[in-house]
């Protein structure tokens, strides 16, 4: 069963990553050979075989590329009728999300409101919307999180950003399953307000968490962050874990304590269960629990045992069967992953500490044994998907695992009870009572581990062999648990060497610029032939009060690589398109210094980095910053008075032959003020204000005579780049990062060498 799943797996990866040629012929060769040693019977063969392109035609069928709203968008202004799918997810004290069915397709709808009341959106209701359709971003940069495709995997190829003023509710009868669903949650909403009463901030957040999941009550910032520092950020959110623990209490009371009959707690336990995982909103963790458990209690009902693996490995199955796009989601690669982990590593390693008579011994392994395991499952994951490893979680979770069961189950009961009206305050305040000091030890934990020094280390990102490496190494490792033996240490330490051999980088002697594709917005990350970093802008920050694009994309590849010093920063100017993710930037990295135009500006923007970043330096005209054997930084100002882009920082970089000229948002104003001190002949002319009119003539153009022309810009509402300015660069060989997403430029041995980021690939390739 579990190489069956395995294989159904593979048919399902070879369909999302375009691999379904290479692993067919792989499977094929390994078939043959399986047949031609003896290994397997061809009868076994050809039922895997069908397995594998079950899977993979499964997917095709199943999965959608496109649906109607996709082929009209984008559209400023359209009114969509259709039904919420989904509970909304208020995560944000002035926004809503929820997914939302219309005769054209399913879309995203993404609702702002200035008085922070979405009560009045229900799953299951019929609403009129007006609002912007757009298509969601790809990911066009490398490490960027791919938001189509991530919607992709929910059935959805656009994203509705409305007003909630935009929003009207129609009168349509609901079907029964929409009644059930609605009114499930709307007891939920209910519990929730009756905790409200006797809870306070932010013990209400984590208990809302820990019972209905993450999607219940948004925790306060502070919290979050010391639950993710700490490594206990999981027990937020409704997983397995809770699933198991609110039927191991509910079966201890009712059979153990109230004599019932063993048949009806346990059906009666499978539907609570039932129940418990709609209310939580049915994420992936919560789902393979709840499949696992309620298999294993039908065996239970007609005395019939499973197996731990193989019932894992259905399960898997049947999952992907009704969901490939299961298989991209993180809580799903997680909950196996660590469930898988605790089946094979647990048994083995419980087996041989159970000959040990010491007591400390036993303690350590009731205790510590699961946190241990769950945390050598989930490393490499998390530092796939999250650049981090959490250095205290073990210790963090051995802290609160005796009393963690109790809050979740007491948080369950409470709810439980308070769905009956005259007895929910009065329940809800005993039980809140009881909880609260459990509630603020866990608070005291994740807060104590999280302040502690390095308790969050950022990590680069591995590869998928590395990770694929890791856990053939855990596994060999459990197994010397078993069955010493010499083969296996060997073949283990090999591993191991191999392992740490993959994770050295080389540094390459190559000058490297990166241009970073950014809607209208620029970020150009510089690497220098010593490995000195600098960054020219840094895009812009975010809408309302959202994550900047620095913090979303930039960051996010600076942690990939390892790279978090920096010589300098070179602000152009204080629009928010260059300036605006300064500050994240500096919060989360070394920089020394850092480069401004001027020092008096008083946008919002300036008056944050002005506070925020120290030392900042102003940029002097025809200035040497920084300088290397053959490499040089200089910085130009023209200083232009009452206009903001023609007072751009200029920064020109050599490098032997090559040369690149970054003007910022400045144009022919600042270059005929300032020509007789630029160069000729450059290699590379990054062009001001995304190609805007008045950014370059044919006397600049044959001045500086570039071999390349840069123009970083995106679909937008200003003409840019502008008619004038592309009839200029007619015969010129241009790079719009529209065009051509990212851009990568390296200088080396091998000359000038223009890269493009490939969206499919998600890597770069030569131009």
């Amino acid at each position: 069963m579990f190489i069956t799943a395995l294989i159904y797996i593979m048919g399902v990866f070879a369909y999302f990553a375009n691999l379904a040629i290479l692993l067919s012929v792989i499977l094929s060769i390994c078939a043959i050979v399986g047949i031609l040693k003896n290994f397997i019977s061809p009868k076994l063969v050809l039922f895997w075989i069908f397995i594998f392109y079950f899977a993979f035609f499964n997917c095709i069928f199943r999965i959608k590329n496109t649906d109607e709203l996709m082929e009209i968008a984008p559209q400023k202004n359209i009114t969509l009728s259709g039904q919420i799918v989904s509970i909304p997810n208020s995560n944000f004290s002035d926004k809503s999300k929820f997914f939302f069915q219309t005769d054209k397709g399913k879309t995203l709808v993404s609702v702002t409101s200035s008085d922070e009341d979405f009560s009045n959106l229900k799953i299951g209701n019929y609403y009129e919307i007006t609002g912007k359709l757009r298509t969601p971003f790809e990911a066009v940069n490398p490490s960027q999180f791919d938001y189509g495709k991530y919607l992709k995997n929910f059935g959805t190829f656009t994203v509705v950003y409305a007003e909630k003023s935009g929003i009207n509710q129609l009168n349509k009868p609901l079907s029964l399953k929409w009644k059930f669903l609605q009114s499930l949650n709307n007891t939920r909403i209910e519990i929730l307000n009756t905790h409200k009463k006797y809870l306070k901030s932010p013990n209400l957040e984590i208990l809302g968490g820990i019972v209905f999941g993450d999607d219940a009550v948004a925790p306060p910032d502070y919290i979050r962050t010391n639950f993710i520092n700490s490594g206990l950020l999981h027990i937020l959110a409704a997983s397995g874990m809770n699933v198991a623990f609110i039927y191991g209490f509910w079966f201890f009371f009712l059979r153990k304590l109230f004599k019932v009959p063993y048949k009806i707690t346990v059906s009666s336990g499978m539907l609570i269960i039932i129940l418990y995982a709609m209310m939580t909103g049915l994420g992936a963790s919560v789902i393979r629990a709840t499949i696992m458990i309620l298999f294993i209690l039908a065996g239970k009902l007609i005395n019939r045992d499973t197996h731990s693996i193989a019932l894992l490995s259905l399960v898997a199955m049947l999952m992907l069967i009704y969901n490939p796009a299961y298989i991209n989601d993180v809580g799903f690669q997680l909950s196996f992953l660590v469930t898988l982990g605790l089946f094979v590593s647990a048994s083995i390693l419980t087996s041989k500490r159970d000959t040990l008579k010491d007591k400390f011994i036993a303690f350590t392994k009731d205790t510590a044994l699961v946190p241990l395991i769950a945390q050598v499952w989930v490393a490499p994951l998390q530092m796939f998907y999250f650049n981090t490893f959490s250095l205290y979680s073990l210790f963090a979770n051995i802290s609160i695992v005796l009393f963690l069961p109790l809050i979740s189950f007491g948080g369950f009961v409470s709810s439980i009870i308070a769905i009956i009206k005259p007895i929910s305050d009065i329940s809800c305040m005993i039980f809140d009572f009881v909880l609260t000091p459990f509630l603020n030890t866990l608070v005291a934990i994740s807060s104590y581990f999280a302040t502690l020094p390095h308790s969050l280390i950022q990590t680069t990102h591995p590869s998928v062999y590395q990770v694929i490496l890791y856990y053939i190494i855990v596994l060999l490792i459990t197994l010397l648990f078993k069955a010493y033996s010499r083969k296996t240490l060997i073949l283990m330490l090999s591993l191991v060497l191999i392992l740490e051999l993959s994770t050295i980088k080389i540094p390459n002697k190559n000058l490297e610029i990166i241009a970073f594709s950014l809607q209208n917005a620029d970020s150009f990350l510089i690497k220098t032939p010593k490995n000195k970093y600098f960054i020219i802008d840094t895009a812009k920050s975010g809408y309302h009060g959202g994550k900047s694009q620095a913090e979303i994309i930039i960051l996010k590849y600076l942690k990939d690589h390892g790279i978090k010093n920096f010589e300098g920063m070179i602000i152009t100017h204080f629009d928010n398109d260059h300036s605006g993710g300064a500050v994240d930037l500096f919060k989360n990295l070394e920089i020394k210094n850092t480069y401004v135009n001027e020092l008096h500006n008083n946008s919002k923007t300036s008056k944050e980095i002005y506070k925020t970043i120290k030392p900042i330096t102003l940029a002097q005209n025809n200035s040497v910053i920084y300088t290397e054997p053959d490499f040089e930084m200089r910085t130009y100002h023209a200083n232009i008075r009452n206009n903001d882009n023609e007072s751009s920082i200029i920064t020109l970089l050599k490098y032997k032959d090559f040369s690149m000229l970054f003007m910022g948002d400045a144009g022919l104003i600042s270059y005929n003020t300032l020509k007789n001190q630029l160069p000729k002949d450059v290699s590379i002319l990054k062009l001001g204000h995304h190609g805007a009119k008045g950014t370059i003539d044919k006397n600049m153009l044959q001045e500086l005579n570039p071999q390349y022309v840069l123009i970083s810009n995106a679909r937008n509402d200003f003409n840019h780049p502008h008619a004038v300015t592309l009839n200029v660069l007619r015969k010129s060989k241009v790079l719009r990062t529209d065009i051509n997403n990212s851009i990568k430029v390296s200088v080396g041995k091998k000359g000038t060498q223009i890269y493009y980021f490939d969206k499919e690939l998600k890597s770069y390739r030569k131009l």
